[in-house]
């Protein structure tokens, strides 16, 4: 790689791409996982295909980062536990499960906004990252447009829908955990995804195995396949990797923005595969959820630089 094209992946542009392919994966992702749910793949099944799929991938990567048996490197035992948590095995578990009992739209408006605050004030309080007054605007912003976007989602109520947002909480807390872990303890891009991913099959495999009701054996090939491709290739490797490298570039803060792209992303999605369509309000609060990243993101600072 040239030294101009490497110094262009290191740049903020650079990072504003990485983040944004990452949150239009993540949106996939819920949509993706419910229409499976809805048919043959349970929550348990689609956690095995996505980090089966991803050990596989980044298996390798252990042996030539020469991370060591456990792949643990440089890193502490405690970085490893609050990676792994923090984009591992719990969070896949509390949001494919969250699923079972409550829409794809709930987890789009619960999961970003509940990571954007725990992102946000880990950064300010823990890795003492500067908070301008704009970005806390931005972020109260975002987060009325999150609420919007998914509104009358929310509306809806179920006997067990409490447990479902409840899981979707809890999901985006510990994504906030991973977000801030990373920037800490300043993990390498694909460090972090092979950790992440190889540790949570290694827990995961055995209890699936030996103790649990498989839907693999009866689904369609073509079914496994996009899961496999959607839960253990693009979620699991690709958007781990891109994300993560943001956070490397812009810092943990502002990285937190991107997943508030999801629920836009859920709705527009949701029209082709799950044949759902916005309302008015929803579609208002996309446009907020985009004002407010542009100001959180200093977009709109550059451009005015850049015109005076």
């Amino acid at each position: 790689m040239s030294n101009s094209l490497s110094q262009k992946l290191h740049t903020v542009p650079a990072a504003i791409v990485f983040g944004l392919i990452a949150a239009f994966i993540w949106g996939v992702w819920p949509v993706v996982s419910a229409l499976s749910i809805d048919q043959s793949l349970s929550a348990l099944d689609l956690t095995a295909l996505r980090f089966g799929v991803a050990a596989i991938i980044l298996l390798p990567l252990f042996w030539k980062l020469k991370l060591g048996i456990f792949g643990r490197g440089q890193l502490s035992w405690k970085a490893v536990i609050l990676l792994v948590t923090g984009a591992g095995l719990p969070y896949v578990l509390a949001g494919t499960g969250g699923l079972e009992f409550a829409p794809a739209g709930h987890f789009g408006v619960i999961t970003p906004s509940t990571q954007l605050m725990t992102s946000t004030l880990g950064s300010w309080l823990i890795l003492k990252e500067t908070q301008s007054r704009t970005r806390w605007i931005a972020v109260g912003i975002i987060l009325c447009g999150v609420v919007m976007t998914g509104w009358e989602g929310l509306q809806g109520r179920g006997e067990n829908v409490w447990i479902g947002d409840l899981m979707f909480f809890s999901a985006g807390v510990l994504w906030g955990t991973f977000t801030l872990s990373a920037r800490h303890y300043s993990v390498e891009t694909f460090h972090a995804a092979a950790v992440v991913s190889v540790w949570s099959a290694v827990i995961f495999f055995p209890i699936y195995l030996f103790f649990l009701d498989s839907g693999i054996p009866t689904a369609s090939i073509s079914e496994i396949i996009i899961q496999g491709v959607v839960q253990g290739l693009l979620t699991a490797v690709v958007a781990l990797i891109l994300f993560t490298r943001a956070i490397a570039i812009i810092g943990a803060g502002r990285s937190a923005v991107f997943p508030t792209l999801v629920p836009g992303t859920v709705v527009i999605l949701a029209i082709p595969i799950l044949n759902e369509y916005p309302t008015l309000i929803e579609i208002i609060g996309l446009i907020i959820v985009s004002i407010g990243m542009v100001l959180a993101m200093g977009l709109l600072d550059r451009f005015i630089g850049q015109r005076r």
